[in-house]
Parts: structure tokens; sequence; C-alpha cells
């Protein structure tokens, strides 16, 4: 009879003959033992049959990344690289916080709040779906995370961006990359069963003037309705995957990291 081992109370008995048996002699000395990691290690492995690989997501500030420079985008996505971060502001993230806790004070009734009342059309979506999801195919998929959403009575769907600025943004000229967040918003919600009304709204909140700053912080609010394309979305998205699927790009003329990192080789 084989020999049985109590490993303590409460425990099954071990049968010794039960363990797994080795391929390979055991090793007597350190050397061996450690020679014998390392032909583990370069043993190729089998690759596993229906197993699908972790799909890459894009979104909109993804796509803004690849157009300011494809060799630092190709690096975040490939390689887990990204760009150094300087001293950022957190004031607009707490910002947005708070005007998302107002809005959803109003949600529950299908109302708009007062400070943006008679401006827009439509009352606030409820339950609000933050966040929607698009698989392009096995490998590649895209994803948008709203800040707000406008339901109209006859069902359709208008995406809302809050944005703090400085002053008043009525006097400066569209960032490009706001027109192609409203518009990729717009195409999210189309690939999941939420026709849109074919506008998208950015509502602005910047300091306004007082002289009595002690009984309250003036904040004026402004809001912009801007056309929506969502048919720029995917051929942008194209764009992004043959950057991925190809070499590692050239540096960007216009890229300031990349500029750093070249000027400092010689250094190295």
């Amino acid at each position: 009879m084989t020999p049985r081992r109590k490993l303590s109370q409460g425990h099954l008995f071990v049968s010794r003959s039960t363990r797994k048996p080795t391929s390979w002699p055991r090793p007597s000395t350190f050397r061996e033992a450690l020679t014998s990691r390392r032909a583990a290690r370069a043993r190729p492995r089998p690759e596993t049959s229906g197993v699908e690989k972790k799909r890459v997501w894009l979104s909109a500030t993804a796509i803004e990344s690849m157009k300011r420079c494809p060799r630092c985008f190709w690096l975040e996505k490939h390689e887990g690289i990204r760009q150094p971060e300087g001293i950022v502001s957190r004031l607009a993230n707490r910002f947005d916080a708070v005007i998302k806790k107002y809005f959803d004070l109003y949600r529950p009734n299908g109302e708009v709040p007062p400070m943006i009342a008679g401006r827009v059309e439509g009352k606030l979506q409820y339950p609000f779906q933050e966040k929607y999801w698009y698989n392009l195919d096995d490998r590649y998929g895209y994803y948008g995370k709203l800040d707000e959403c406008l339901v109209t009575n006859n069902g359709r769907y208008t995406p809302v961006d809050h944005k703090t600025a400085s002053s008043d943004p009525t006097t400066k000229e569209l960032i490009p990359a706001y027109q192609y967040q409203l518009d990729s918003y717009a195409f999210l919600l189309e690939h999941n069963g939420r026709p849109t009304t074919g506008i998208g709204h950015l509502i602005y909140f910047f300091p306004g003037h007082g002289e009595k700053l002690h009984q309250g912080f003036p904040m004026e609010i402004s809001v912009k309705t801007l056309t929506t394309n969502p048919q720029n979305v995917l051929p942008q998205i194209k764009k992004a995957i043959a950057v991925l699927e190809g070499p590692l790009p050239r540096p960007h003329p216009e890229c300031q990291f990349c500029a750093y990192v070249d000027r400092v080789k010689k250094f190295s």
C-alpha cells in the first residue's frame, strides 16, 4: 500500500503516487535546476485555438491623437508608451461632475435644467446611458462616453457635450475636435439603435464678471448647436486602423515629443 501523509486536520489525505510525473529527470543541483527552467521557457508553446485576441478599443480621443502624431498613437496602442503628461488642472473634471449631478436632479421629472430651458429641444434621457460600444470586427472596436443626451418627443436622440471655457466661446473659432466628438457620439447612437436628430449641442460654462463675488461666483452658459455628420467617423477609424496595422510611422514634423526625443539622441 502506498503511504499517505495527513496534511492537516480537515484536509484530505494525498497519495504520493498521485503526483504528476515529470518528463525529465529531477535536477540534483541548483545549476541543473536553473538550466532546466531556462529550457522550459525556451520551448515553443502551442497557440490556443478558438481564443479571441484582445480587442483594441478606439475612441474620439484616440482618433485625435492619431491626427496629431501617428507615431505616438502607434506606440501607445502597441507598446503602452504614452506621451508624458505635464501639470494638468483637475478643475474641469470636478466642474463636470458637479454639472452632471445638477442635471440628474431634473432627469426623473422629464425636465431640462432652467439654465438651458428654451435653448434646446427635448428632455433629458432617463435612465441615462453614458457609454456606447460598437464592434468593427474581431480585432477592433469603437466606444464613446457621453456627457448628456436629449430625447425629443418623436424618439430621436441629440448628443450633448459639456465644455468649460475661460471666456465667451462665441467669439472664438470652433475647435475641430469638438465637431468630431459630436459626430462620434451620433455615430455610436445610430449604431446602437438610437436614431439621432442630426444635431448636437456644446454647452459651454465660463466665468462671468461680478461685483459681489462673496454672494456667489457668476457663471455664464452658452449653447452652441452643430450639425452632426456620423458618416465622417468610419473613414477616420479606418485610417487609425491602417496606422496600427502598419510599421512604426516616422516622427511627425510638428510633434514636440518626437522632436524632443530626436534632439536628445546624441546625448544617449
